[in-house]
């Protein structure tokens, strides 16, 4: 091939550049191959999907922290799906709630009494007493009083008692055993027992003491009554010997509780009647001898500890006083609701008695019922069980009284989420109030456990939990018509993470532990097995 002299020249150009290209090329792969860390350091290649860590350089001045091996952590919580709260707003309901320890009290002598409203606490007192319970020294007739004890129980009730050394002086006098009155027991012109009298107290004594070993903490006693002194021993005024404590009276209006205050036989005579039961001592207790004079004597009582008491109250406040200021967990009875709203001597004490001991009333019997003084008592007490004492009665007008008679559980909110996960929590969030006059009193041999079930879609329960509340502790509003203060209970209910998916509905209730029920609660639309239906949630 013949190239003109200008082609030529174009060639050689070419074939200098493509020489210099490749003496370059080699020289720049030898640079890279020989010599890669001292003219081009390489930075450390960062793992996929990570981010670099710098690491900082210690200085001299510094100390280099040991490399520990990093502790494994626990499994994180599941959490609900969604997070967005479906909350439910019961609404109250009206009407007499029969629940344990609250309401109505059939008097036995009138049969038209059990008509008007269940009952949840049978009371006896004129069925037996002291002389049909020990009919000889050292002898206990205990069936007799353990007939009434079950037949109470047969019927799903509690019993609660007063054994009676004394009936109404038109309704047989006294009955005390003959033997205590062979022992020199003295009986006053009106019929009624020498309450001072050095033996019958001693009797009387072993006899409560008896009654304590065999029943105090028996689950099947609502409560028993304080007794030994009075008319139907509900420690009334006697004129042939009660006696008013002027010692006690200045002392406790100053703030001062001292028993030497029942200064007086008789005063010292009530002192160690309540000891009995309450317990108490005296290391110079006096009291009147068969020959009528004076002895010095002393006791010691250990009182009934598990069992709940009840002082009656029938017009002698010092005694009552002294009760409440020894023992708060005692409660307190009246008899006569219905004749005024205040009770004279007590005034201070009794809107206080309830926040640690039950309240219990009675009717008057056939004298004239005021049903607003009534009530304005009732609540202002805070009582919890009324007693019928052959009142007649329109039973809406009874209903209305009794409404409000000890507790009045009321769900006023509760909360859950919509969805959640196998194997996380379910949160509940709840507020209750105690709509009615008392808390319940877990001596009078009830507690109760606030629970949750979940049921699937065909109502069958899935899970039963407890809810750690402590529901004695609900109280009511504190006066006639005022707030009752919210209970917010928050709790986690765990689910299995076999729960298979599905809808489930929450049902929140509170059970009695004794009888395995489940209460009536102060809302509407609750179930047959009288718990509410929070909104139902989702599972998957």
């Amino acid at each position: 091939m013949n190239l003109e002299p200008h082609q030529l020249s174009v060639w050689i150009k070419f074939a200098v550049i493509a020489v210099l290209l490749v003496i370059i090329g080699v020289i720049i792969w030898l640079w890279i191959t020989l010599f890669p860390r001292l003219t081009f350091p390489q930075a450390t290649p960062t793992p996929e999907n990570t981010w670099p860590i710098e690491t900082p350089t210690i200085t001299p001045s510094e100390t280099a922290i040991p490399e520990v091996t990093p502790t494994a952590l626990p499994s994180p919580t599941r959490i609900p799906v969604s997070s967005e709260l479906n909350t439910i707003f019961p609404e109250e309901a009206a009407g007499y709630l029969n629940n344990p320890g609250i309401g109505w009290q059939h008097d036995n002598g009138d049969p038209e009494s059990s008509r008007y409203l269940p009952e949840s606490v049978a009371y006896y007192r004129s069925e037996f007493s002291w002389k049909l319970l020990n009919p000889g020294e050292g002898r206990f007739d205990w069936p007799i009083l353990d007939q009434y004890i079950n037949r109470a129980k047969s019927e799903g009730k509690d019993a609660s008692f007063r054994v009676v050394t004394m009936l109404g002086e038109d309704y047989g006098g006294q009955v005390l055993p003959d033997w205590v009155l062979e022992k020199g027991a003295v009986l006053m012109p009106t019929g009624a027992p020498d309450y001072a009298n050095c033996v019958y107290q001693e009797e009387w004594a072993k006899f409560v003491q008896a009654l304590i070993a065999r029943y105090d903490g028996n689950p099947d006693i609502a409560f028993i009554d304080i007794s030994g002194y009075g008319n139907f021993n509900e420690w009334s005024w006697d004129d042939s010997q009660t006696e008013w404590d002027e010692d006690w009276a200045e002392n406790y209006k100053a703030g001062i509780i001292d028993p030497a205050g029942l200064s007086t036989l008789d005063g010292q005579a009530r002192r160690r009647l309540a000891d009995m039961f309450i317990g108490g001592n005296n290391p110079s207790h006096h009291c009147r001898g068969t020959n009528g004079g004076i002895s010095t004597v002393s006791y010691n009582y250990r009182g009934f500890q598990k069992t709940q008491l009840i002082m009656p109250f029938a017009g002698i406040p010092s005694t009552t006083q002294y009760v409440y200021a020894r023992r708060k967990d005692v409660g307190f009875r009246y008899d006569c609701l219905g004749r005024d709203a205040t009770l004279d001597g007590l005034d201070n004490e009794l809107p206080n008695i309830w926040h640690t001991a039950p309240v219990v009333f009675e009717f008057c019997g056939w004298k004239p019922l005021v049903m607003p003084a009534a009530k304005q008592l009732l609540d202002t007490a805070h009582g919890c069980l009324v007693h019928n004492n052959e009142s007649p009665f329109v039973k809406e007008e009874l209903v209305s009284l009794l409404e409000k008679a000890g507790y009045r559980f009321a769900l006023i909110s509760a909360s859950t989420v919509k969805e959640a996960l196998p194997g996380s929590s379910l949160p509940i969030e709840m507020i209750w109030e105690n709509k009615g006059n008392s808390p319940y009193y877990p001596k009078m041999g009830h507690t109760f456990e606030l629970r949750v079930t979940l049921t699937d879609s065909n109502g069958e329960v899935v899970l039963d939990a407890g809810i750690p509340a402590n529901i004695s502790e609900w109280m009511p509003a504190d006066t006639v018509g005022g707030d009752a203060p919210e209970y917010r209970i928050a709790y986690e209910l765990p689910l299995p993470p076999s729960l298979p998916s599905g809808d489930y509905t929450p049902r929140v209730y509170i059970r009695d532990l004794k009888t395995g029920m489940s209460l009536y609660l102060a809302v509407t639309g609750t179930d047959e097995q009288n718990r509410i239906a929070l909104q139902a949630v989702n599972i998957r």
